[in-house]
Formats: C-alpha cells, sequence, structure tokens
C-alpha cells in the first residue's frame, strides 16, 4: 500500500475546484413594448478541472423562468438561482460617481472655509467691542489723574482709540455681512452635487445571485453570457415639420420613449427597438361551431301618452316585428403589429426608475400635397392638410405624442395611427385664418318657414359659404354630410348645385365632397337641397 500510495502521488493531478465571483453589467438590451430583454455576460480564467462561478450581482426583479445561460470555454453542470441571502455588493465607483462624490467634498471644504472666515471676521467684532467696553469703563476709573492736562490727554486717547475701536467694529460685521452672501451659492453647489450623486447612484436595491457549477477540461478562458427578462416600456414620438408652399416636403423626426424599471441602470449598452410582442398571442385561435336559433322577440309595451299618464295606464296595440335571429359564436379580434426593430449604433444610458428617457432614431421626407378642407357646418374656417405618401419599406407605428410643426412653428400635438408602407396618409397642420366658412338654413325663420315639414315630409335647403379673405389662392376640398338610409319606406333624394365630386367618400354612405379653387378675394358657394318622405304610421328618427 505503501507503494502504491507513492506511485499515485507522482502522478499529475487536476487544480482543486474554486469559486470565481464575477461582476457584470447590461451589455445589450431589446427593449419590446412591455418587456426588455438583457444580455450581459462576463469572462475568467480557470485553471483545470471542477469549479463554481458566482454572479451576485443580478437584478433582484428578474425572474428565473426566464433566465438563459450559456458557457463557452466550459461545460456546465448545475445552476443555482436565489434572491436572499445573496454575497454582500462591493462595487467600485465609476469615473462619473467618483467626480459627483469629489464636488461634494469639494463644496463642502468650500462651505466650511467660508464659515471659518466668518468665524474670523466675528471674532474681529468681539475684540473691538470688548475694547470699546474697556474705553468706556476707563474713563468712570478713580484713579484718574488730577491735573487738566493729563485728563485732556487720557480723553483724547479714549476718544481716539474708541473711534479706531468702533470702526474696527464696524468693519468686522460688514465682512461676515459679505461672507454670508456668499453662503447661498456654496449651499446651492453642495444641493446640485449631491443631486449629481443620486441620479447616477439609485437607493440600493436587492441583488439576485446565480451559482453556476463548471467543468474546465483545461485551462482557458471561459465565458459566461446570461440572457433575462425585465420590466420595461418603449414607444414612439414624432416631430412632423411641413415646409414650402410650392414644393411642399413632409419631415418625420422619429424617436423613442424608453423607461425600465429593472433595478439596475443600463451605461453604454447596445440598444435594440422591438414591435414584436414576446408575452402576447403566439398560436391561432380555436374554431368553434357556429348555433343558430330563432326566437321570437316580446313584444315592447307602448309609451304612455303624456295626456293620459297622470290618470290611467293604457297600452297601445303591441307591434309586431319580425323575428330576431341569435347567433352563439365565440371570437376575439385581434391586431398583430408589423415586426420592426431599431437598432442604434451609440450606445445608449438608461436609468432604472427614472423619468422616460428619449432617444432619436432618424429622419424621413417625403414630397406632399398641400391643401385645405373645409366642414361648414361645423367650423368656421378651413384646415390646412398634407398628404403624402409612405414610400418606406417599413410602416409608421401609432404615437400618442406627436408633435405638429408647420414652417418650424410648433401649432399643435396631435395621436397618430398606424401607416403601412405604401399607403397615403393625411396630416393636418392647423386653422387657415383667410378661408372663412358659413353655414346658412336658407330663408329660416319662426314658423319654419323655408323648411316645408308635415307629418311624413320633410324638406331642408341649405348653403355653404367658402370666402378666401387672403391673398393666395387655395385648394379646398369641402366635405359635408346628407342623410342615408336602409328602409326601404323612408325615401331620400338631394340635390346639389355644383354637384359633388365624390359622394360615398371612402364607402361611407352619404359623404360628399367638392373640389374647389378658391382664387383669392373669392367666395364660393354650394347649395343642398334635401326631400325626405315616409309612411305616415311612422316617425322620422
Amino acid at each position: 500500500m505503501r507503494v502504491l500510495f507513492a506511485c499515485l502521488s507522482l502522478l499529475p493531478t487536476a487544480a482543486m475546484a474554486d469559486v470565481f465571483t464575477l461582476r457584470s453589467e447590461p451589455q445589450a438590451v431589446t427593449v419590446y413594448p412591455y418587456l426588455a430583454t438583457v444580455h450581459r455576460q462576463a469572462t475568467v480564467t480557470l485553471p483545470q478541472g471542477a469549479h463554481q462561478i458566482v454572479l451576485p450581482d443580478l437584478p433582484h426583479t428578474m425572474d428565473r423562468e426566464y433566465l438563459r445561460v450559456s458557457v463557452m470555454g466550459a461545460t456546465l453542470g448545475t445552476t443555482q438561482f436565489r434572491k436572499e441571502a445573496v454575497l454582500p455588493q462591493s462595487k467600485a465607483d465609476s469615473a462619473d460617481i467618483t467626480a459627483a462624490k469629489d464636488g461634494i467634498d469639494a463644496a463642502k471644504t468650500a462651505l466650511r472655509e467660508l464659515d471659518d472666515q466668518i468665524a474670523a471676521a466675528g471674532l474681529a467684532a468681539s475684540a473691538a467691542l470688548a475694547q470699546i467696553a474697556f474705553l468706556s469703563d476707563l474713563g468712570k476709573n478713580q484713579g484718574l489723574p488730577a491735573d487738566a492736562s493729563s485728563l485732556q490727554a487720557l480723553a483724547q486717547m479714549i476718544g481716539t482709540q474708541s473711534l479706531i475701536a468702533q470702526q474696527d467694529a464696524l468693519a468686522a460685521h460688514q465682512a461676515v455681512r459679505d461672507l454670508e452672501l456668499g453662503r447661498a451659492d456654496l449651499e446651492t453647489a453642495l444641493r446640485e452635487a449631491k443631486a449629481a450623486l443620486a441620479a447616477l447612484t439609485p437607493p440600493p436595491e436587492k441583488h439576485a445571485q446565480l451559482t453556476l457549477d463548471v467543468m474546465a477540461p483545461a485551462a482557458a478562458e471561459v465565458t459566461v453570457a446570461l440572457e433575462y427578462l425585465v420590466d420595461a416600456v418603449w414607444a414612439p414620438t414624432y416631430d412632423i415639420h411641413l415646409d414650402g408652399k410650392d414644393a411642399p416636403q413632409l419631415s418625420i423626426k422619429r424617436g423613442a420613449v424608453v423607461s425600465q424599471r429593472s433595478g439596475e441602470n443600463w451605461q453604454g449598452v447596445a440598444l435594440t427597438l422591438s414591435t414584436l410582442v414576446p408575452s402576447g398571442q403566439t398560436q391561432p385561435s380555436q374554431v368553434y361551431p357556429r348555433r343558430l336559433t330563432l326566437a321570437d322577440k316580446e313584444p315592447p309595451r307602448a309609451k304612455l301618452s303624456r295626456q293620459m299618464a297622470d290618470s290611467a295606464e293604457s297600452y297601445a296595440d303591441p307591434v309586431i316585428e319580425a323575428p330576431v335571429i341569435v347567433e352563439e359564436a365565440m371570437g376575439r379580434t385581434d391586431f398583430d403589429g408589423p415586426g420592426v426593430r431599431y437598432d442604434f449604433a451609440a450606445p445608449a444610458n438608461i436609468a432604472s426608475g427614472v423619468d422616460d428617457t428619449r432617444v432619436a432614431l432618424d429622419t424621413l421626407t417625403f414630397p406632399a400635397r398641400r391643401f385645405a378642407r373645409a366642414v361648414p357646418r361645423s367650423d368656421q374656417t378651413a384646415f390646412l392638410m398634407a398628404e403624402f405618401t409612405n414610400t418606406t419599406q417599413e410602416p409608421l407605428l401609432p404615437a400618442d405624442e406627436v408633435a405638429l410643426f408647420l414652417d418650424n412653428a410648433l401649432i399643435g400635438q396631435m395621436n397618430l395611427g398606424l401607416i403601412p408602407a405604401g399607403d397615403e396618409a393625411e396630416l393636418p397642420f392647423g386653422p387657415i385664418e383667410d378661408l372663412r366658412l358659413t353655414y346658412t338654413v336658407l330663408d329660416q325663420s319662426e314658423g319654419d318657414r323655408g323648411i316645408i315639414s308635415r307629418s311624413n315630409a320633410k324638406t331642408d335647403r341649405t348653403r355653404m359659404d367658402i370666402q378666401n379673405i387672403g391673398s393666395e389662392d387655395w385648394q379646398v376640398e369641402v366635405r359635408a354630410a346628407v342623410p342615408y338610409t336602409a328602409q326601404e319606406d323612408l325615401q331620400i333624394d338631394w340635390s346639389a348645385n355644383p354637384a359633388p365630386d365624390e359622394a360615398n367618400l371612402d364607402d361611407r354612405r352619404g359623404i360628399l365632397q367638392w373640389d374647389l379653387n378658391v382664387a383669392a378675394g373669392a367666395t364660393t358657394s354650394i347649395t343642398v337641397e334635401e326631400n325626405l318622405r315616409w309612411p305616415e304610421d311612422k316617425i322620422l328618427r
């Protein structure tokens, strides 16, 4: 046995297993509409053998279920994830944090030096006041000289020295006041330095810890890569500019607002924004059988007539209506937005738990058609519009924060819906005060003069005026609505002078549009007449 042990002791042995603690930072982040995927990695040189790698600085908010770990250069064994009883954090300060702390120290030092100067000036004032008191008491001393010349000399000395002491006290008080004036600036500098440090160092957060058991076949550099989900959101923003009259151009400055509450700051990360929703629907909906049934609708009770409501209850004859078809079905309407990714070339810094961070994307430019749109029945002026085609290969995403600029002047804000690639869209750019609108019901007066109304007939005649009081000719799209019905018993006839260029605009029944050229100083009028007829036993609603 001794010989065997001696022989075994001569054989090469693997290195003893060690524990390696690695610090890591987020390096790449992909933010989705309601969460984010964080990528981080750390590298360590391991000797041959079995070892443990501990990563103690993971965010406490991360979920173990969505944690993905990969090891390059070694074989990964078991993993242990914990959120309690983790190793203490001892993280070196960054250059920015060190500079912020130095700023606080400098501000405190300046305040202490100011206090010392104020104290020194106060001592000088106290000394001067003490000298004045001494000189005042000296004149009351019973051992004063008896001859007049000595008394005169003593009085002159007391007066001279008292004046000097009073001047010294006054100068000391003035020095204290002057020094106090500088305190406000120094205190402001201290507050700003503390605020700068607070912005760089959020309140301490709990951390999660990951322990990996790995086997290194040989001494080598080992890289540990992590991927996990955290809470984050992003939304697009746009600044839309309309410039020029002869050749209008529409410029869309795209940006994004990003916020995250992961518990750790993202410093210098490679940022990607995606419109995909990993937590959304991943499979098609189920199709269920559709069963139809017929049911007789319960006859409604007629309303009490106003004349009999206070004296008795009476019911009109029941109105027999057609059976109602009831469909039993199950379904849901979903809109899956296009999967678009935005990769940022420059590193991004996004702090945890603070206000939204705005990042710039790019600027898109489109030729635009500039025109006016008028709705005389509702508005008193026409509005400037711009029509363009999304000629890019990607959609313009919906946004709640859209600022509108006309010739670099902010004119308002709006929400923007989805504009797919290749689609046309229209954007508003505020009222045109030179285009005045008037809507008139012709010959209207008391007694319905000009509006012929019978129990089963009604005729309306209106006029819309577009007045151009400016010096610029305008292409104006005038829109109005005439009534429509799906009931054969209700007859609707209408006429317009001039006739509209489009009826049932965009497949919307009853919507009319006139394409007019209104010259400077001119007024254009449109007259519309509506005639309605229905059975006498019916009422119009």
